[in-house]
């Protein structure tokens, strides 16, 4: 992603941030944005969409489901052990380590929302594909 400290001072100490878009894959829109250390994004994928099928090697994510239906998907990339789960909107919260591959998919018939929280950003030189779904 570009640029991502686009912000603006509205007053001392509190500033606007402005998500850079990232349309670049069917079926969801990534938004996203760099505050202090910390990534925020926010997910939105289409109905039947699979979307991550990926690790980092140094990377540590946060993520919950805001709205919708979604299933994920994780393994562990040295020893292979997997868990699939539906996670339920504003209930779970999963923190993923670096060498755990992830992946969401929208099971629902409405567009479904995650949010993640990062060190780094979630495509960038550290992203390995991984297929889980």
């Amino acid at each position: 992603m570009s640029d991502m400290n686009t912000n603006k001072l509205l007053i001392t100490g509190v500033q606007l941030f402005e998500l850079v878009l990232d349309t670049s894959k069917i079926g969801r829109i990534l938004s996203s944005v760099k505050i202090g250390d910390v990534y925020m994004s926010r997910l939105i994928i289409e109905p039947g969409i699979a979307t991550g099928n990926y690790y980092h090697r140094s990377t540590s994510i946060m993520f919950y489901v805001e709205y919708g239906s979604v299933v994920a998907g994780f393994e562990q990339v040295d020893t292979k052990e997997h868990k699939i789960m539906s996670l339920k909107p504003d209930r779970h919260i999963i923190h993923v380590p670096p060498y755990v591959a992830m992946a969401t998919k929208n099971v629902g018939f409405d567009n479904a929302v995650v949010i993640f929280f990062s060190n780094h950003e979630l495509r960038s030189d550290d992203t390995c594909v991984y297929k889980i779904f």
